[in-house]
């Protein structure tokens, strides 16, 4: 039998179409949901357009690390406990004011970025010759150039990243941008150190997809306007994408025999691209390393230490 899936943020958006494509191609699948309910609404859809679809839930809030931390007990407990890939989905915009998670880290940095620095090295052991690792990033880290205009990211000292402090200035827009520079620095450190492994690891960007959820922090009057005009926006603007077809290139991404010494590389829809000048900078790559492990350990009460 294949071996699994892990997407997270399956229950819906890009997540939950991705699972469909890979439900569609037989590949078991494990659903990574904070909310159970929706969890089990997204396994019973899936199972109308694949029936007999192999589909576990796994209960996984990434804004707590107590809670990546039980869902990784989980998966080592599974009968067969192997993992072919796991895709990185999950993410959250915030637009108005500064929240934390249930650490006490910056909410976007946490969820984007550190739950799922947490669940990957956690798993780590999980993960065979062959299997893959795809993170999903956003064009957002390049910068207005390449992003309609969306501010630039804002790099700083990892630890300023996770807690900026009360009277830091907020913008969730350059925070949400940031935090997807470190999903690309993340990329290409993982990258690194498992190349020995036969371990694949490649950051994908969907695109602007608009029918998704992510404007969900906007004001009401944005979001209803976003949803009237997606249909306008995926005709008219470049970087506008379907969901259907950003979720078949991330299954594609996850899965492609042909793909299978491709490492370390950026993906906008099915095309490898070059992603921004500065998230080439090793020293950045490694010193989110270091922090994240640290400030993983830190939380838990335990030393960091990868699984192998």
């Amino acid at each position: 039998m294949k071996p699994p899936v892990l997407i997270t943020g399956a229950s819906s958006g890009l997540g939950l179409e991705t699972a469909n494509c890979l439900a569609a191609e037989g590949i078991p699948l494990i659903l990574g949901c904070r909310d159970t309910e929706r969890a089990e609404a997204a396994r019973t859809l899936i199972r109308e357009h694949a029936p007999g679809a192999e589909i576990e839930l796994l209960e996984l809030e990434l804004a707590s690390l107590d809670s990546v931390a039980a869902a990784v007990e989980a998966l080592h407990r599974r009968e067969q406990p192997g993992l072919g890939a796991i895709v990185c989905n999950a993410g959250l915009q915030i637009v108005d004011r500064m929240r934390t998670s249930a650490d006490g880290f910056e909410l976007t940095f946490a969820v984007n970025h550190l739950g799922h620095f947490a669940l990957v090295t956690g798993c780590a052991d999980l993960l065979a010759a062959g299997s893959r690792v795809v993170v999903v990033s956003s064009d957002v880290h390049q910068g207005p150039r390449k992003s309609m205009g969306f501010p630039a990211p804002r790099w700083r000292a990892p630890r300023e990243l996770a807690t900026p402090g009360e009277g830091a200035g907020r913008d969730g827009r350059i925070a949400y941008a940031t935090s997807k520079l470190a999903n690309v620095y993340f990329t290409h450190e993982l990258a690194r150190r498992w190349a020995g492994r036969g371990i694949t690891v490649n950051a994908f960007d969907p695109g602007l997809m608009p029918e998704t959820g992510l404007s969900r922090g906007y004001p009401a009057p944005v979001r209803i306007g976003f949803g009237l005009l997606a249909p306008v926006l995926i005709r008219i603007v470049p970087i506008a994408r379907t969901v259907a077809r950003s979720a078949a290139d991330l299954a594609w991404l996850a899965t492609a025999p042909e793909l299978a010494d491709t490492t370390g590389k950026y993906f906008t829809g099915n095309a490898e691209v070059t992603s921004s000048p500065e998230s080439y900078d090793p020293d950045r790559a490694a010193e989110l390393w270091r922090v994240s492990e640290e400030l993983v350990g830190a939380a838990r009460g335990v030393p960091p230490v990868e699984r192998r």
